[in-house]
């Protein structure tokens, strides 16, 4: 592994000061934050990042590559742990993902803003302190995505009427008991059969409640994850750290979060329809997805519920 190009900060006190100068702690928030930029190769950025991301409590759950040149790493913490644990379906924001995207010779590192995460899926907590190891770790440099949300708005978000909310999850079904669904979703989403590979698996403790990172790698672009961020995001720093894509396992019951409450949330200021990106363009993808992890889970449908015509349909 070769020598470590990150500025490596002195302290996380030092590091809170300094984003308390530089405005990044504010109350209002947007979904990435971007890390200290890498001199050097994607891999390289990759290796050094994970002693980083280690050195500030956090474990390294899952890495993959969703198209060339790009690098997600899953992690957790026992943070993220125990805030999930004391959260209603909390186990959607168990896992943060790293993005590192290989640019003419440097590395864009930027990863999802835990505080964002926190208010979008409901924590029990502000994710503050996992904000700021994340900043320790990698650094953070400003924000992207979006235009600052207030909490109270990313608390109850939608991104227009009649559209999903948070609480309005797609369930992708039944199973007989919680071990059975666990292993079932795994070995499937992992199989290689379904465009999908398992990216990471978190079990929340105390619960019987696990999560699963799926990476969709369909030939579909409407449930291929790196072609949907391609689609609404044009300029690096992409917002990879996007993917994968969650499965929720909640007892015996699985679920996921709708394309058109999720990605909206993570890319919220993308209009309904025109330009070159829009969420009308999108219009098939939140079928194709349910689709897609309906056949990973392969439980016990009662009632599939279909919409009727994706992003632009109300």
């Amino acid at each position: 592994m070769g020598k470590s190009r990150l500025i490596r900060p002195l302290s996380v006190g030092m590091v809170c000061l300094g984003l308390f100068f530089s405005g990044l702690v504010r109350a209002e928030f947007q979904p990435f934050v971007s890390g200290t930029q890498y001199d050097g190769a994607v891999e390289e950025a990759v290796a050094a990042s994970r002693e980083r991301l280690v050195e500030e409590g956090f474990e390294v759950v899952g890495d993959y590559a969703p198209t060339e040149g790009v690098r997600v790493l899953a992690v957790t913490s026992d943070a993220l742990l125990e805030t999930a644990a004391r959260s209603p379906r909390g186990g959607y924001g168990a896992v943060l993902s790293v993005a590192f995207e290989g640019d003419g010779g440097i590395t864009r590192i930027s990863y999802m803003n835990p505080q964002y995460l926190a208010h979008g899926y409901r924590l029990e907590s502000d994710n503050e302190p996992v904000f700021l190891a994340m900043a320790s770790a990698l650094g953070a440099t400003g924000y992207f995505g979006a235009e600052p949300i207030s909490s109270a708005n990313l608390r109850t978000y939608q991104y227009g009427f009649g559209l999903e909310t948070f609480s309005d999850a797609v369930a992708l079904g039944s199973f007989g008991s919680f071990d059975q669904a666990r292993d079932g979703i795994a070995r499937r989403a992992d199989s290689g059969d379904l465009g999908t590979d398992l990216v990471y698996r978190v079990r929340i403790p105390g619960k019987r409640q696990e999560v699963f990172g799926v990476a969709m790698q369909a030939d579909d672009p409407n449930a291929n994850g790196a072609a949907l961020v391609q689609s609404v995001d044009k300029d690096a720093p992409r917002g990879y750290a996007f993917l994968p894509y969650p499965v929720l396992l909640d007892g015996s019951a699985a679920e996921t979060l709708n394309l058109r409450f999720r990605m909206a949330l993570f890319f919220p200021d993308l209009p309904m329809m025109g330009g070159d990106a829009s969420f009308f363009k999108l219009r098939s993808a939140p079928d194709a997805i349910n689709s897609l992890l309906l056949d990973v889970v392969d439980g016990k449908v009662y009632q599939e519920e279909r919409s009727s015509g994706g992003f632009g349909s109300f």
